[in-house]
């Protein structure tokens, strides 16, 4: 079977339950939106800016090492351990963190939430190298059955804690729900991986994967905060009640890139190192997923950016108006950060980590100053310069040096990434100065240029899950 053909039909087993997980969560924020406030999801927020940095080191590359490496079972129980051993370390740091974290934001209210928080990592330690071992097998099944069963019984209780007037709280409980179901549905799908193991085959294990565990932990922490900064500066600035506005808004992006990006990513990682060792051509079929990536994002974005005020009211009710004036320029920045953020394994797969760890570096500090800027202004303007210095600064650099330069893409890389990214620009300035006939034309444009570079993806699609079609 070709690697199209392969790639697509993982794409859709993995894919299906990974959707049908995220619908769930969607859905059932229509429910929490209306039985929590925004000074609720706020208060989590705050505290999930900086348990959010530390989950960086909870995998620390872990899933990738399994993922690229050769080796088999005693490998696997090494590194299984080893990220028990960093689960524990990090539920210490972040118990210890958390006060000084409460005297950053003058809020001593999030100190036992955020104690509550530290223990989560002990129990998603659990299920990092299990996941990771059935990607790798392109087990995709199984491994989405546990994310959808475990997400689903944890919406649920979060749901149900909230209408019983757990107010806050229901948002941290229900991840408890989701891990620990998570691990048990892992558990029945690769028990040799929970057998005991000599510390000694840790201490190996960790040495084979050190290089790569090191580059990812030096690229995801200062990426992290490119990404985060904005939530920082907005709950020690603007308020909880503001950063529960700004985390919905910004919502609206992480969920493309979860539901697109994200599937594709863990297809794409063992996908390609298969097709790697039986020597294929990665650049041609690289350029034909992000073709297909670029189909998928177009009408979520167009959602964003032309109808925020209705999607805001449909969704979660005039208590959260306030939204609607930040997705259009999360919306701009879907139809484009769907497509860099793949790079990632790309990169993994040629061992190029270290240029990944420091182009991570040059882009933060363009997404930081970005930030800092519109924090100057006003809660739209970070949102609005966010997406600017991406759009100016991150996205050339990827285009220039990380495609043109490093992966060689030469022709390829201008004709995909050029139109796209004075397309983006033109569409910024429409929202930034309101005027609605210059996002309409600039949609319309991009519209017209993925659907001819994607024709041949199209076709190839069709032909695989829609044959009675393509044949008439």
């Amino acid at each position: 079977m070709s690697f199209k053909k392969t790639f697509l039909r993982n794409l859709f087993v993995s894919g299906g339950f990974t959707y049908l997980a995220q619908l769930v969560t969607f859905l059932a924020s229509f429910i929490t939106s209306r039985l929590l406030s925004p000074k609720d999801f706020g208060l989590v927020g705050l505290i999930a800016v900086f348990s959010g940095f530390i989950t960086i080191f909870s995998d620390s590359g872990i899933s990738m090492a399994v993922i690229r490496s050769p080796f088999k079972e005693t490998y696997y129980r090494g590194l299984h351990y080893l990220s028990i051993i960093i689960g524990a370390c990090l539920t210490v740091i972040s118990i210890l963190l958390i006060y000084p974290i409460a005297l950053f934001y003058d809020n001593r209210d999030i100190i036992l939430p955020g104690i509550a928080i530290a223990f989560l990592f002990i129990i998603k330690s659990f299920s990092i190298v299990p996941i990771a071992v059935l990607q790798k097998e392109l087990r995709f099944g199984a491994a989405g059955r546990a994310v959808f069963i475990s997400t689903l019984i944890g919406t649920i209780s979060t749901i149900v804690m909230a209408f019983t007037g757990f107010k806050f709280w229901s948002l941290i409980w229900s991840q408890y729900v989701t891990a620990v179901i998570s691990g048990i549905l892992l558990y029945s799908n690769s028990s040799a991986i929970f057998k005991k193991t000599k510390l000694s085959v840790v201490k190996k294990s960790f040495l084979l994967a050190k290089r790569l565990i090191g580059s990812l932990i030096g690229f995801n922490m200062i990426n992290y905060w490119a990404r985060n900064a904005d939530n920082l500066i907005v709950g020690k600035y603007y308020g909880t009640a503001e950063l529960g506005i700004y985390n919905r808004a910004y919502m609206m992006l992480q969920i493309p890139l979860n539901l697109i990006t994200g599937i594709f990513s863990t297809v794409l990682l063992p996908s390609f190192i298969k097709h790697k060792e039986a020597g294929g051509d990665m650049e041609q079929e690289y350029y034909f997923i992000l073709k297909i990536i670029s189909i998928l994002n177009l009408p979520v974005a167009i959602i964003l950016l032309l109808f925020p005020d209705k999607l805001v009211m449909i969704l979660w009710g005039p208590n959260w108006i306030a939204v609607a004036k930040l997705l259009p320029y999360f919306g701009l920045l879907v139809l484009t950060q769907t497509l860099t953020s793949t790079q990632a394994s790309i990169l993994v797969i040629l061992k190029f980590e270290k240029d990944l760890m420091f182009l991570g570096w040059i882009n933060s500090a363009f997404m930081v100053t970005g930030i800092i800027i519109g924090a100057t202004i006003s809660l739209t303007s970070i949102a609005a310069f966010y997406s600017l210095s991406y759009i100016l600064l991150v996205l050339p650099l990827y285009i220039f040096y990380l495609f043109n330069y490093k992966l060689r893409s030469g022709r390829n890389a201008l004709r995909f990434w050029l139109p796209k990214l004075f397309l983006s620009a033109f569409i910024w300035s429409g929202i930034y100065y309101s005027v609605f006939p210059i996002v309409l034309c600039g949609l319309i444009l991009w519209t017209i240029i993925i659907l001819w570079d994607a024709r041949s993806g199209l076709a190839i699609v069709s032909k695989r899950f829609l044959p009675g079609l393509s044949k008439t």
